[in-house]
């Protein structure tokens, strides 16, 4: 067995622990913290403090599962080699069939909520602003994973004062009678909120699709998987806290930018502003990484014929995926005039990557079977016994947000569904399983495909 991987041209270990904590904890925060729990909150109620306590189930099975997956296995497109080497060659064709039109609504949801806090500021079209955000880090991507890194760390503290700004005094301000009555609409929009709260919760796994391009990538994915949770969980918690504890929940649905709304109850005017900017600089660190992570997926598929060869070009002059960053970020340029929900959005993207979780705990409990000498000899070692509870952990939790939303949406639910089932006939007809079926999970220790 060898331990060297094909990088295929990209910048092998351009991103320190630091880098990579700050392109994950800008991308669980990210635009989201600012533009979900407002409306979440007006339909669901105070509860919804715990409905990320609940949406964080699932997250610490599925970061189990990567901090044992990528210190054994640390590739670039890691989550894609998961399913298609140790589940099922179709799983590993799902991963893109289910990215494209995911990552297209998550970028939409990130420039929507752009949009909303930028226009506190400067009265532009909507659209306008949106095509800005959406183009600029599209090109930033393309130029390369460093520079990414580097803007990332400075919005990403930009990102994190602000909500220390609100955090910190706004905890002084709280009314213990706004966290009542807990749960005034029923149990419906609560679980519907779990399931959209998950969204953000979500870019814990891109460390595991820019695998190649952290610095000692087995010991680094566990690192920045340890840092990452903690600062964003805490800081995601306690900002929601706050948000509901100053103002009643029955008036977070009324306007745009219910943090900045709140930060004006107990901030000058001039500090509660600085709010806006802290979300402006969240849909920079946001769409900055779900470029970088989700095509990074899309290449390695490409790579192996399951998609178009054409997506797994890497620029002569930047070492980046710029096929497969065009395919991801053009789309959502001509949906864009649509402006859809964000909170249909963020839906939509957590029932893709729910889905994504389940693959990825099949791959957990068959990784010491499949590849012994990887889990042996891998910095992160877990038990059997606590691989096995970690991804039924992590498969049942994702089928239950699955079950919950199919419940409230059937419809989406359906149609994405079907989405899955139209992938599998092309897989099965197009001549894919054929021409994949040297990637079936082997029995021994060769990472078929890699080397």
């Amino acid at each position: 067995m060898t331990d060297t991987f094909d990088t295929f041209g990209l910048d092998r270990g351009a991103v320190s622990v630091i880098g990579a904590t700050g392109l994950v904890v800008g991308n669980v925060i990210g635009i989201s913290i600012f533009t979900l729990p407002g409306p979440l909150a007006a339909d669901a109620g105070p509860v919804v403090i715990f409905g990320i306590l609940l949406a964080a189930i699932p997250l610490v099975f599925g970061i189990g599962i990567t901090y044992q997956l990528g210190s054994a296995i640390p590739t670039t497109g890691g989550n894609y080699i998961y399913a298609s080497r140790l589940v099922h060659p179709f799983a590993g064709f799902l991963l893109p069939w289910l990215i494209l039109p995911g990552v297209w609504a998550g970028l939409l949801f990130i420039g929507v909520g752009f949009a909303e806090y930028v226009g506190l500021f400067v009265a532009t079209p909507d659209l306008v602003l949106i095509y800005l955000l959406l183009t600029t880090f599209l090109i930033l991507n393309i130029v390369g994973i460093h520079p990414v890194a580097r803007v990332q760390l400075l919005f990403v503290g930009v990102l994190i004062g602000s909500m220390l700004l609100f955090i910190v005094p706004g905890a002084f301000h709280i009314e213990p009678s706004n966290y009542t009555p807990l749960l005034p609409n029923g149990v419906g929009p609560f679980a519907l909120a779990v399931v959209s709260l998950y969204f953000p919760l979500r870019g814990f796994s891109m460390v595991a699709n820019i695998g190649d391009e952290l610095e000692n990538p087995s010991q680094a994915i566990p690192r920045v998987l340890l840092l990452s949770a903690l600062i964003a969980l805490s800081l995601f918690i306690a900002l929601v806290a706050v948000l509901v504890g100053v103002v009643n929940y029955t008036e977070l649905g009324v306007g745009d930018g219910a943090v900045v709304m709140a930060a004006e109850r107990f901030l000058p005017g001039p500090l509660a502003g600085l709010l806006a900017v802290g979300a402006v600089a969240g849909g920079f660190t946001s769409i900055s990484t779900t470029y970088t992570g989700f095509s990074r997926a899309l290449m390695r598929a490409a790579n192996d014929g399951i998609f178009p060869t054409v997506f797994a070009a890497v620029h002569d002059r930047f070492s980046t995926p710029h096929i497969a960053l065009l395919a991801l970020g053009v789309p959502p340029l001509l949906l864009a005039p649509l402006q859809p929900s964000p909170v249909i959005l963020s839906i939509f993207l957590a029932i893709a990557i729910l889905t994504v979780n389940c693959l990825n705990a099949v791959a957990l409990w068959r990784l010491p079977q499949v590849f012994p000498d990887r889990y042996t000899n891998a910095s992160v070692t877990l038990s059997p016994l606590s691989i096995r509870i970690v991804a039924i952990g992590g498969a049942v939790s994702s089928l239950v947000l699955i079950g919950v939303t199919s419940l409230r949406l059937p419809l989406m639910v359906g149609v994405i569904a079907a989405y899955i089932a139209v992938g599998y006939l092309v897989f099965s007809t197009s001549g894919l399983a054929t021409r994949t079926a040297r990637y079936r999970p082997p029995r021994g220790d060769a990472l078929t495909g890699l080397n």
